[in-house]
């Protein structure tokens, strides 16, 4: 009889074992075979009237493929954030009597780098709002989009895709002129 219960109890522990074995196993295997990254968001906000100064108090909103996932007040001119999910992701700034603008950033398609650290600098501009301009377009199209360059093998901004935008802006501000 005590032998039975002995071998009962045995082989209860063995599925123990196999069990938390299995689940140590599942878990390793979630957490490491993910793609781990970083991208290092370093973006300074800037008064277009004046480029030297700093534009303080402004709202930042982050969006994770076309969904609201945070929104912060800036009590300085500088957002230091860091992304660290795949994702495709809209950055709007804001501020009142301003226009605002927001920014892309393509996280779907970064490859596994030793590390997989990348930084992203940039210098926004925001300018006043003027009834007399027609800028609806910004709210739509983003002032510039980063993106995955394979020959440069980093994440970078489209500077192409920027001066496209900036000489738009410029167009509608001259247009009533």
């Amino acid at each position: 009889m005590k032998s039975l219960f002995l071998k009962k109890i045995l082989q209860s522990m063995n599925w123990l074992k196999i069990f938390y074995y299995l689940l140590f196993t599942s878990v390793s295997l979630i957490g490491y075979g993910q793609h781990k990254f970083k991208i290092k968001l370093n973006i300074n906000l800037r008064p277009t009237e004046n480029f030297r100064q700093n534009l303080k108090n402004c709202d930042v909103i982050f969006y994770k493929n076309d969904i609201k996932i945070d929104s912060i007040r800036l009590k300085k001119h500088t957002l230091k954030k860091t992304i660290k999910s795949i994702g495709l992701y809209k950055i709007e700034f804001k501020k009142n009597n301003y226009v605002a603008k927001h920014v892309i950033i393509n996280a779907h398609s970064l490859p596994k780098k030793k590390g997989g650290k990348y930084v992203l600098k940039a210098d926004i501009s925001l300018f006043r709002r003027n009834e007399n301009q027609n800028l609806d377009f910004l709210k739509k199209e983003p002032i510039s989009i980063a993106y995955y360059n394979e020959i440069r093998e980093d994440l970078i901004w489209d500077f192409e895709y920027n001066r496209s935008v900036v000489e738009k802006i410029i167009h509608a501000q001259t247009k009533n002129k």
